[in-house]
């Protein structure tokens, strides 16, 4: 899964990784099955589906084999513009993003930890609407009571080529 951009924390600025081709062509080159994210901090759905249409830029046709990932994070310790989220406004944020991906004929899929889940995401409607669930719950077994299409079960994986440790989904 090839990260394709972010929004600022605080400036709200978007940004493509400086990356994202060479990690999309190198993927598909190296025989595996590639998804994309945009690492989102919408505070408006117009502002998600903004960001929607940066990565169907980005991705300017690019035949993808998963999902286009809204990866929606608090972030610590920051003065970030999102710290006055709420549960409403990321579920339609989430919808504007993934609805926008659709129309641009990629299928889209949404990451959250439990807390996220619990708190902020309004999961039965989005699980109504069809989007797959990808969850970030580091244990060794699952427990979580929905259904997710992958789950992300450690941060510590170790792959040759990266420094620091890796997510193992």
């Amino acid at each position: 899964i090839v990260r394709l951009g972010y929004r600022g924390y605080e400036s709200g600025s978007l940004f493509a990784d400086e990356k994202v081709y060479q990690n999309l062509y190198g993927a598909k080159e190296a025989g595996l099955r590639v998804g994309a994210y945009f690492y989102s901090q919408a505070i408006t759905p117009q502002e998600a589906a903004e960001e929607a249409a940066f990565a169907l830029e980005i991705l300017d046709g690019f035949r993808l084999d998963m999902p286009v990932v809204f990866d929606w994070e608090f972030v610590s310790g920051s003065a970030a513009r999102t710290d006055n989220m709420d549960a409403i406004t990321l579920t339609k944020c989430t919808v504007a993003f993934c609805e926008a991906i659709r129309a641009g004929g990629y299928n889209a899929m949404v990451y959250f930890n439990p807390y996220m889940a619990e708190n902020f995401l309004n999961l039965l409607e989005l699980q109504d609407l069809g989007y797959p669930f990808w969850l970030a719950h580091y244990t060794d077994t699952m427990t979580f009571p929905y259904r997710v299409q992958m789950w992300q079960y450690s941060y510590t994986g170790n792959v040759p080529g990266i420094e620091g440790g890796v997510d193992l989904n």
